[in-house]
């Protein structure tokens, strides 16, 4: 038995468009046999909803779109059967187009192979587009938003730093705290002032009697 040859036919499985631009449907394909003149290409479309499949261009030795239908005057040639390369590319573009489109080339006797297909999805935007819009409107909300944040939260800790520091400085000590103050002589057990010298100091037992004898004055 004379071994069986098979073309191989290539797609992308699925292709983007957005209404009333065009888009390319590539479509390439190798063969064990040297292309010849006789060498066919059929494009067929189904919707996505179902229904028939139907041929919307024929290609042999030159393209022959459908005269009728739902791709008539916007279907255009891009191919190189030579290079193997039977690409087409759709036109004003509708949401009606979604559907799958499937390439069938034979090349005799290459004529049997598998039969790949293109889900078509048409919207109104460039999902791309529309994706990379809410990055940047969020960042542009988000970011002025959060340097505002972050400078009232500097602005409010320096001023409670502020009033923390006015109250400890202007803060009227009691006779206790007044008598902690002071610091013990390790050689002698007469306290004496931090800020006096040892022989001017009066002594913080004298201090503390000397101010509970001025608030008992003042009251």
């Amino acid at each position: 038995m004379p071994p069986v040859l098979c073309i191989d036919i290539s797609m992308h499985p699925d292709a983007f468009g957005v209404v009333g631009k065009s888009i390319k449907l590539k479509c390439s394909f190798t063969s064990s046999y040297p292309i010849s003149d006789i060498v066919a290409v059929d494009w067929t479309y189904r919707q996505l909803n179902g229904g028939s499949t139907v041929t919307i261009l024929h290609f042999q030795n030159k393209p022959y779109p459908i005269l009728e239908g739902p791709f008539k005057d916007r279907i255009i040639w891009e191919g190189d059967v030579r290079r193997g390369d039977a690409s087409i590319s759709l036109t004003d573009l509708r949401l009606t187009d979604n559907g799958t489109l499937s390439c069938i080339v034979w090349n005799p006797p290459d004529v049997h192979g598998n039969v790949p297909q293109t889900k078509l999805t048409v919207t109104i935007e460039n999902l791309f587009f529309q994706f990379n819009t809410v990055i940047l409107l969020s960042a542009l909300v988000f970011i002025p938003s959060a340097l505002v944040s972050l400078l009232l939260l500097i602005r409010m800790r320096r001023s409670i730093n502020r009033g923390r520091t006015k109250n400890l400085k202007w803060r009227k000590k009691s006779p206790i705290e007044e008598s902690q103050d002071c610091v013990y002589d390790d050689n002698e057990n007469t306290p004496l002032h931090p800020t006096l010298p040892q022989e001017q100091s009066p002594g913080c037992f004298m201090k503390f009697c000397l101010r509970c004898l001025d608030d008992s004055d003042e009251d």
